[in-house]
């Protein structure tokens, strides 16, 4: 349990390359069903990035629970199994941010465009990630 602890620090610890774009406190409060200007969008999808980031962790967590449950008659074999996804984790994180600023080239870094752009390209990947984790383990022992 301790290592999946270990895993999800890791995983909400790492820093997303867009940033939030109100100087606002919290973005909290903003009602994303009433979009009436950019900046709204913009609070907006920043707060779905969070939203998405969270649900990453999440599912890395429900990965390692259903891991150590699926392999509690060979618990060294879980725990590599956790180990190498971590690993891998960790490098799709470093992967998916370096692919979002790709994915916005053609938008002037640092102005609003781009950080919904990014944020945008980090929602869409982390749903794809979710996806791929929700199927991990492949098999049962």
């Amino acid at each position: 349990m301790r290592l999946l602890q270990t895993c999800l620090l890791m995983i909400t610890s790492t820093t997303c390359v867009a940033q939030p774009l109100t100087s606002d406190a919290s973005n909290e409060g903003i009602d994303c069903a009433e979009i009436t200007t950019s900046p709204q969008i913009n609070d907006c999808v920043h707060q779905e990035m969070t939203a998405s980031n969270a649900l990453l962790s999440n599912e890395f967590v429900n990965f390692g629970q259903r891991t150590e449950r699926i392999y509690a008659s060979h618990p060294e074999l879980g725990k590599e199994l956790i180990e190498r996804v971590r690993k891998a984790q960790d490098a799709w994180i470093a992967f998916r941010d370096l692919n979002c600023n790709v994915d916005a080239f053609e938008v002037e870094e640092g102005t609003p465009a781009y950080i919904t752009t990014v944020n945008n390209c980090i929602i869409r990947m982390n749903a794809e990630r979710i996806e791929d984790l929700t199927k991990l383990p492949h098999r049962n022992l």
